[in-house]
């Protein structure tokens, strides 16, 4: 039965940690760019011109704690949803998976297969078939929307999880004196 749940762990963790790395090396980039630019420039002798960009006002505003901390729960929340989007057609196939009912029992008397007591399995395929044809009536995107069904309900309760789990994996690695995610 693990191989019902590749679907879903996969894109989950990948979403999840993978997404968290790249957007918070990407809010670093942005908040941390004008202060080095501005270090090297005195550095160099070049020395602040009169004019200074938002950017540049912004960077030397925050304190390095505020950006950490800012930095660590927003791409902790963008990470929540990307791994609520990318596992959300993998749970629906494997939440259609187990489930029972008349439905399933139906199908497989119009379709000639037995199913003893409840328990054939069906293939991944015909899974997925059974998810695209709920909606393909109204056309090959609203056929695809049934993958992602219950998405909203996904990303308030799982999203609140996933973002907790990463806010406190980041605070856990700098209190043990790693640098934050995405930092170095």
């Amino acid at each position: 039965r693990t191989h019902t749940t590749i679907p879903t762990k996969v894109p989950y963790t990948f979403g999840k940690q993978v997404s968290f790395d790249v957007f918070a090396k990407f809010l670093y980039g942005i908040l941390n760019a004008p202060r080095k630019l501005a270090s090297s420039a005195n550095a160099t002798g070049d020395g602040p011109h009169s004019t200074t960009t938002l950017s540049e006002k912004l960077s030397n505003a925050l304190s390095p704690e505020f950006v950490k901390w800012t930095v660590s729960v927003v791409s902790a929340m963008l990470a929540s949803l990307m791994a609520c989007v990318m596992s959300q057609p993998g749970d629906v196939i494997l939440t259609e998976t187990y489930k029972g009912g008349e439905n399933r029992n139906a199908n497989n008397r119009s379709n000639g297969t037995s199913d003893v007591g409840g328990t054939k399995e069906r293939t991944l395929s015909e899974v997925s078939s059974a998810v695209y044809a709920r909606h393909s009536d109204d056309g090959v995107i609203r056929g695809l929307s049934g993958f992602f069904t219950g998405l909203q309900a996904r990303i308030v309760h799982v999203g609140l999880i996933i973002t907790s789990q990463l806010v406190i994996y980041d605070l856990m690695k700098q209190l043990l004196g790693l640098p934050a995610t995405g930092s170095h």
